[in-house]
């Protein structure tokens, strides 16, 4: 699951959505640390370990998260506010865990294409409520003749 120099990139492709709190660098960092950098919950933290997006060390039932752990958190958070979903985000991952030779390319466009349907999504889904707020209009319009 080390694949901080694809995770990097996409960091990087990504900075400018990452609003996060400041975090001092550390060789380590505990979930609450974590949750608060985010400015996400406990409980999302601990369900992006279950779904197998990421797997921080332990000592004993204390999670322990790496730098590259905070990073792909980083960019977990930040395509989620995107609302990518976790199937689109898991691809992401597993490119990049797989690497290889071009896997920065390969990260970028697999990258453009899950923005690029996000953003066709998002206009159908404008253009449907356009429609309801139209006949919302003329509703309230029939009231007020009433």
């Amino acid at each position: 699951m080390k694949s901080s120099g694809s995770l990097s990139h996409l960091a990087t492709i990504l900075q400018p959505l990452m609003a996060f709190d400041p975090l001092e660098p550390a060789s380590h960092y505990a979930i609450g640390q974590l949750s608060a950098h985010l400015k996400v919950s406990l409980r999302t933290l601990r369900f992006y370990e279950q779904t197998g997006l990421l797997l921080p060390s332990r000592e004993g039932i204390r999670r322990l998260y790496s730098p590259e752990d905070l990073e792909r958190l980083q960019v977990i958070v930040a395509l989620r506010e995107l609302e990518v979903s976790l199937m689109g985000i898991k691809a992401l991952i597993a490119t990049a865990d797989a690497g290889g030779p071009g896997v920065e390319e390969k990260l970028t466009q697999q990258l453009d294409r899950l923005l690029s349907e996000l953003r066709n999504a998002n206009d159908e889904r404008i253009g449907q409520l356009t429609a309801i707020n139209a006949r919302i209009a003329q509703a309230r319009q029939s009231i007020g003749e009433g």
